[in-house]
């Protein structure tokens, strides 16, 4: 569109470019509120490093989402002439930049059961856009694309949240195509934070080919519908992906101290916030964020030991946990586990964990099932595709939910639990 450029550098991309209009939307109020929305929460108790926020992951998806768009439509140039394929290409950069302004303070770990009236990150995130001036800067961006290709490319707040969101109003093969480049199995925002969320944790189990990856992003035409399909040589990076995702899940999202945090800042923001949840109205939410929390939670250590403990780093030490995939019998000696300790030992001594279930990948094994999710794999050579479950044995067995439940025990009770579960096991 001939706008300027204004260039971040970051620290897992290099230099980012945002165009000028975009970076109207990064200068508003709304955006620069992600500064102080941390990415991963609580985890920097655990991983001192992770202090990052969800403004540069912003940054970071749209960049990311530039590059496999690109790379995905390179050779089909007759689906997305130079006109559709700038007009796509910016929609999805909106649809990046802007997917993640409705967060709550410490992002998904303060969300649960706080929002108002079954509201989710999303829903405010859709508010944010069409309530604030950043429709307005949208609207400007679309005027644009107007002005130089027709009135068929006009770009509004609504269209960026209803592709988004998977409106039936306006999906189409296109847009379904083009919502998978941001919710998918093969989604940029995935390939970000895993990136980033392993660098800024000083872990590995985060890393994979990102250039590989993108590099195999391609179409296939299906009966007339666009969906985006990986070439056969990139079967493997795909599988690096996925299992960089599961070794996160595993090794720093669930990790028993970030999860005992998790659990105490929603415990304490029920009994501190005004009315026990968030706003609805959209200027007030945008008020809150991680510094207001924390200073809330400062002014409450005295009245309520969760946020005592959270303010202090009192830590609960996890005295039992099931394996990450817990079988039937994994299962039923945990209830057993819980009920023997609240018998012994009063039960507000205790933290449960049950409610870590994740599956490790969505991808549903059959390509003629209606399922979203889907993989295809496109072999060029012989002009066929296939599924990823065909192609990988290790998706193909990478099925069972990610499950771990834990107990967590005040300090003072630790050892008494401790021995009581020993005794536990021996009976069983």
């Amino acid at each position: 569109m001939g706008q300027a450029t204004i260039k971040y550098r970051d620290p897992i991309h290099g230099f980012i470019e945002v165009r000028a209009l975009e970076n109207k939307i990064v200068d508003t109020a709304a955006f620069q509120r992600l500064r102080n929305i941390k990415q991963l929460a609580f985890t920097f108790y655990v991983y001192h490093g992770a202090e990052h926020s969800r403004f540069g992951h912003s940054l970071g998806v749209m960049h990311l989402v530039t590059r496999a768009f690109n790379s995905a439509v390179k050779g089909f140039e007759n689906y997305f002439p130079d006109g559709k394929k700038a007009w796509c290409e910016q929609i999805l950069r909106l649809i990046a930049l802007t997917h993640d302004l409705g967060h709550a303070p410490f992002s998904h770990a303060s969300e649960d059961g706080l929002m108002p009236n079954g509201m989710n990150h999303e829903e405010y995130t859709e508010k944010i856009i069409m309530e604030t001036e950043i429709s307005e800067i949208i609207n400007e961006i679309g005027s644009e694309f107007v002005l130089k290709y027709g009135e068929e490319y006009d770009i509004s707040p609504k269209l960026i949240c209803d592709i988004y969101t998977g409106k039936s109003d306006v999906q189409n093969s296109e847009f379904t195509f083009l919502k998978s480049f941001m919710d998918s199995e093969l989604d940029c925002d995935k390939m970000d934070y895993l990136l980033r969320d392993s660098y800024y944790c000083g872990v590995n189990y985060g890393k994979y080919d990102i250039d590989r990856l993108i590099s195999s992003f391609t179409i296939f035409n299906k009966d007339g519908s666009l969906m985006l399909a990986i070439k056969s040589g990139g079967v493997q990076s795909f599988e690096a992906f996925v299992l960089a995702r599961y070794f996160m899940f595993i090794q720093v999202y669930f990790h028993n101290t970030r999860r005992y945090f998790d659990i105490t800042l929603i415990n304490s923001l029920k009994e501190i916030l005004p009315g026990g949840k968030y706003p609805e109205d959209t200027a007030e939410y945008l008020l809150w964020d991680d510094c207001r929390v924390i200073q809330l939670l400062k002014n409450n250590v005295s009245s309520h030991e969760c946020c005592k403990n959270i303010i202090k780093r009192v830590v609960y030490p996890q005295i039992y946990h099931t394996n990450t995939h817990p079988g039937e019998a994994d299962k039923k000696n945990f209830k057993i586990i819980c009920r023997a300790l609240f018998s012994k030992i009063e039960k507000e001594y205790f933290i449960i964990d049950k409610s870590a279930g994740k599956m490790p990948h969505k991808i549903p094994r059959k390509l003629g099932s209606d399922e979203e999710g889907k993989i295809i794999i496109y072999n060029n050579k012989t002009d066929t595709v296939s599924s990823i479950h065909d192609e990988s044995i290790i998706i193909s067995n990478l099925t069972k939910e990610i499950d771990i439940m834990s107990i967590y025990c005040h300090p003072q009770k630790s050892d008494e639990a401790t021995r009581l579960i020993k005794e536990i096991h021996s009976d069983v």
